[in-house]
């Protein structure tokens, strides 16, 4: 059973060889399979809600104050038992925020000058070293602050073999290389300094070839380890602590996208590609999260890594995005996948403050900040 709780706020992965490549046949048979281009066929329900695998929801408004006003693109990039941390992308604002939703500190370095970024692109926050690190991918910068927002180190990417980085833990990096480099992947230490190669690149392809190979890789909402997959392929990788290892395989048949595709830029057409892009693919216990695009529409799925099936599918017809969540109201709204905070079991996001009033979330009036849902996951099944 759910046990809800709610906070009423006033309004105030290493050893792999740099030859390693996704296709690799011998660790194939294996891996479990989930069958995606038979699934795509069928009907499917779409039955599923958050509440059937969440042991806890916690929702948190997030206090309201002239100073500090989180608007509606808030983002959790950080949930631990001492703080959250949220970043605002439309102001380019970090937030703190305690344990109640009242906000303890906001850090805004948006410029152009030593120690600021022009846009937040990725934030990683690391309590055990007090500091908070930000990619700025428009400033090409990586920026290491300290918890007041003060300024530790600043590393210019030009200087290093790698753009964007694409996932960021207290003790690795994994990010794409440059335009001239010589794999997809590069798994670096804290400062960027490449440890592991991962994925060669066919040096026979133009650049531009390459560039769109690289664009295939998968997004990811993990922040506990980074999920590399890549649509024009079936198997999925995961990089973590202990290295990197083929994980599944997500088999999609004459639904994948040929090489060929995938080395040229999407045509946008009425009847919109056969082959499934836009390639979401993240990991929570016992299931997998997908979302991708074929046709023009995205679908929202999860699958079972007990027995490798799909359980329910959403599209995004009516122009909602994600799983549904019922709220204490009853009401259901779609959490969108592509948004989701996910560590361990904890699966968190934000919705607007009239979404929460209609749902009947004590404490929330339609024009307050927005707020946090936190899903404490059961046990992984068997």
């Amino acid at each position: 059973m759910i046990k809800t709780i709610f906070w009423s706020i006033p309004f105030v992965l290493l050893t792999l060889s740099t030859s390693c490549s996704t296709n690799s046949g011998q660790k194939e048979a294996t891996l479990p399979i989930f069958d995606m281009e038979t699934a795509i066929g069928k009907h499917i329900p779409d039955t599923f809600t958050w509440n059937s695998i969440a042991e806890h929801i916690t929702y948190l408004p997030i206090a309201s104050t002239s100073d500090d006003v989180i608007l509606g693109s808030a983002q959790l990039v950080y949930c631990g038992k001492d703080f959250y941390g949220v970043v605002d992308h439309k102001t380019n604002t970090i937030f703190l925020i305690d344990q109640q939703g009242n906000v303890i500190r906001s850090i805004s370095k948006k410029g152009q000058g030593p120690g600021e970024y022009s846009m937040i692109t990725y934030v990683h926050i690391q309590p055990q070293e007090s500091t908070i690190r930000v990619f700025d991918q428009r400033g090409n910068k990586y920026i290491i602050y300290d918890l007041e927002g003060n300024l530790q180190q600043e590393i210019f990417l030009k200087e290093k073999k790698i753009t964007t980085p694409l996932f960021i833990s207290d003790h690795y990096t994994v990010a794409k290389g440059q335009n001239n480099a010589t794999h997809k992947l590069y798994v670096t230490d804290k400062e960027l300094n490449i440890r592991e190669s991962l994925f060669p690149i066919d040096t026979a392809l133009t650049e531009m070839e390459q560039l769109y190979l690289t664009w295939q890789l998968n997004f990811c909402r993990n922040r506990d380890e980074a999920i590399l997959h890549y649509a024009n392929e079936d198997t999925v990788f995961a990089v973590n602590e202990a290295g990197i290892q083929p994980l599944c395989i997500f088999k999609k048949g004459k639904y994948r996208l040929t090489d060929e595709e995938a080395k040229k830029p999407m045509e946008i057409t009425e009847q919109g590609s056969p082959y499934l892009r836009s390639f979401w693919l993240s990991s929570i216990p016992g299931y997998y999260l997908v979302t991708y695009m074929r046709e023009n529409r995205f679908y929202d799925e999860i699958w079972s890594r007990a027995d490798h099936r799909i359980l329910s599918r959403f599209s995004n017809e009516n122009g909602e995005w994600g799983l549904p969540l019922c709220l204490p109201s009853g009401k259901k709204v779609r959490l969108n996948s592509r948004n989701l905070y996910i560590n361990g079991n904890t699966v968190a996001t934000f919705i607007d403050a009239l979404t929460a009033s209609d749902g009947q979330v004590p404490g929330v009036r339609e024009e307050d900040n927005p707020v946090l849902i936190i899903l404490t996951l059961g046990e992984s099944p068997q």
